[in-house]
């Protein structure tokens, strides 16, 4: 459909380069004077941890055993799919980080292009278009979303437009190429998914409301096919992830983000969802939207009111329902960036019918257009200020922590564990081979992980005789080398209650304290008689006399163990979960948990051979279905020719 373009009045930069070049080079000074101090190819902080390398993001990906919290079964997210597949276009400027920091530094304009993309079917000035999408690019739930490193939100802002336009195409008709529209209102939604269950949730919820009350168009059939691809598509595409997320309210409700850092109620009305980089600035918004209804009150009956109620829905969900996060601690609420982003996005979508209809009577022809470009002008304004005011704050920085070179290859040639200790608001963190990285807090652990690294954290952030050495053995035990304490926190207190368990280390590029544990320990570690019957009762070991670290990998350990005393066990670094098996000389073994939580079998006082495996067959299986619907949807989402022959 053409555009209803008006002339321009005289020459401008602007009209020389035409509204989406002109949306994108204003969008992008904003970000730069938004993100002018976190300008690089590699950022950190707040809620995101360091993104990995490519190799290390497919591996963690594809692997059914992950070392993280003592080591999980659980899926990984399929958001590290996602950047390894798009990060392989970056991988000239750095790979996945460099993607990750141009998705973060680049949010407004990118969410810009898609606003403006997405309403390209209706009949609107170019420059009316623009003007809208500029609105929802400054959304104040973006621009904290980018100052906390939410990466979820961010994802969800650059996506929303283009979903929820083909959400309504594919309601309104999905026409002769049904099947071509499905497939990527489908992948659209699958990857809101892989980045917010919520925002899937929202999508899914709202594709089937509005298939329940309007109108069959184009056929029943037809339609019941293009809804059904849409809903059930995008779970065949995240598996085996969505089976994580239904056993982990939180995923839903908190986001892969984690909960809110700051109450959201006072700026609710602001679209403010709190924290860092939040401003009560999507008043403008508001008070647009209510302007254009009072002038063009049918414009209140359109498709955004219905994504409005959608997001005030997810609201009140995500404020009314604490639930506990994945690392542990009390019941929370969550960040309420995505449904603020839905209700944002509904409300601009109002003022956009509203600009579709006539003017009535009452209202002159002539003084309309100026009264509607004067509120344009001030509710950009309003918005651009105040992203450049609050965004320039947060924890987002360039850069990452890292040990120093001797120890982070320590780490990766034996495989032991790190336990960052962090903030008073930041989990404990046990990852082997590495720091925490991106994804980590993604994992759903045993149930006793998060109180047992929240317990370490708390002992070792505040020591104390007795406490802080039994925290020190069972993380020793657990397979922990180093131990990173926070910002601020000397190495000195603990060293000084424990002098035979930790000694301080060189410290972190930023300058925290580190600590290198001295017990014998391991990925395995033979454990005599003595210190096995301990490790039945206890929770901690007393006593590592005789211990000795097994040259084994996680998770399959296949040894031969010489002769010895009768009692010994051979024990693991990682968590008991089902699904672990144990043979001792090609005979079932049974398992049983040392110092509480980890794997371990007895060991046969004669020579013999041991082996404890966890097979990965249904996830392999899972993994082959993943790829088939890639593969359909790659295949369908290219459209077929309509010409006839």
């Amino acid at each position: 459909m053409p555009d209803n373009e008006e002339a321009p009045a005289g020459p401008s930069v602007f009209t020389a380069f035409g509204p989406p070049v002109s949306l994108f080079v204003v969008l992008a000074g904003i970000g730069l004077a938004v993100n002018g101090s976190r300008l690089g190819l590699d950022l950190s902080g707040g809620q995101l941890l360091p993104v990995g390398a490519l190799g290390e993001l497919w591996r963690s990906y594809l692997d059914g055993w992950h070392p993280v919290g003592g080591g999980t079964a659980s899926a990984a997210p399929t958001s590290l799919a996602v950047l390894g597949i798009l990060g392989a276009i970056f991988v000239p400027l750095g790979g996945p980080p460099a993607l990750v920091a141009f998705l973060l530094l680049g949010d407004a304009p990118l969410a810009g292009l898609s606003a403006y993309a997405a309403t390209r079917r209706l009949p609107l000035s170019r420059w009316t278009r623009a003007a809208v999408a500029a609105a929802y690019a400054l959304l104040p739930a973006a621009t904290a979303s980018v100052a906390q490193g939410r990466l979820d939100v961010v994802a969800v802002h650059i996506l929303l437009p283009l979903v929820i336009s083909g959400i309504a195409g594919l309601l309104a008709d999905p026409g002769r190429r049904w099947l071509h529209t499905s497939s990527w209102v489908a992948v659209g939604i699958a990857l809101l998914g892989a980045f917010s269950p919520l925002a899937q949730g929202l999508a899914i919820l709202g594709l089937l409301a509005g298939f329940v009350a309007l109108p069959p168009v184009g056929g029943l059939r037809k339609r019941v096919a293009s809804v059904g691809i849409a809903v059930l598509l995008p779970l065949v595409l995240l598996i085996p992830w969505p089976a994580v997320v239904v056993n982990a309210p939180a995923l839903v409700l908190h986001g892969p983000g984690g909960p809110a850092t700051a109450p959201a109620s006072a700026g609710l009305i602001g679209l403010d969802p709190g924290g860092p980089g939040g401003w009560p600035s999507g008043l403008a918004v508001l008070l647009a939207t209510v302007l254009a209804v009072a002038l063009r009150p049918r414009a209140l009956w359109s498709g955004g009111l219905s994504v409005v109620v959608l997001g005030v829905a997810g609201l009140g969900v995500v404020l009314l329902v604490p639930v506990t996060p994945l690392e542990g601690g009390t019941a929370a609420t969550g960040f309420t960036g995505v449904p603020l982003l839905v209700i944002g996005a509904g409300l601009l979508w109002i003022v956009l019918r509203a600009l579709q209809e006539q003017a009535p009577a009452p209202v002159s022809r002539l003084s309309l257009p100026v009264l509607a470009r004067a509120a344009a002008v001030a509710v950009l304004l309003a918005l651009g200020v105040a992203a450049v005011v609050s965004g320039r704050g947060g924890p987002l920085h360039k850069g990452r922590d890292s040990l120093v070179d001797a120890q982070a290859d320590e780490l990766a040639r034996t495989g032991r564990s790190v336990l960052a200790v962090g903030a008073a608001t930041e989990p404990a963190r046990q990852t082997a081979g590495r720091l925490p990285r991106f994804g980590d807090d993604q994992f759903a652990l045993t149930a006793a992980t998060p109180a047992r690294l929240q317990s370490w954290k708390a002992v070792l952030r505040q020591p104390s005789p007795g406490v802080t050495p039994a925290a020190l053995s069972a993380a020793a035990a657990s397979g922990v080398l180093f131990v990173v304490l926070p910002e601020g926190q000397s190495a000195s207190p603990v060293v000084a209650l424990a002098p035979e368990l930790a000694v301080a280390a060189e410290p972190t590029a930023d300058g925290r304290a580190v600590l290198r544990l001295l017990p014998p320990a391991g990925q395995v570690v033979l454990v005599p008689p003595g210190v096995a019957k301990q490790s039945v009762s206890s929770s901690a070991p007393s006593a590592t006399q005789g211990v000795t670290p097994v040259d084994a990998g996680l998770p399959d350990v296949h040894v031969r163990v010489s002769d010895g005393g009768d009692g010994r066990l051979l024990v693991l670094a990682a968590e008991l979960e089902p699904g672990w098996r144990a043979t001792v000389d090609g005979k079932a073994a049974p398992l049983v948990p040392a110092w509480g939580h980890q794997v371990a079998v007895a060991v046969p006082a004669s020579p013999s051979e041991v082996s404890i495996t966890r097979p990965a067959t249904l996830r392999e299986v899972l993994l082959l279905i993943e790829v088939a619907a890639l593969l359909f949807a790659a295949l369908t989402a290219v459209p077929a020719s309509t010409r006839p022959r």
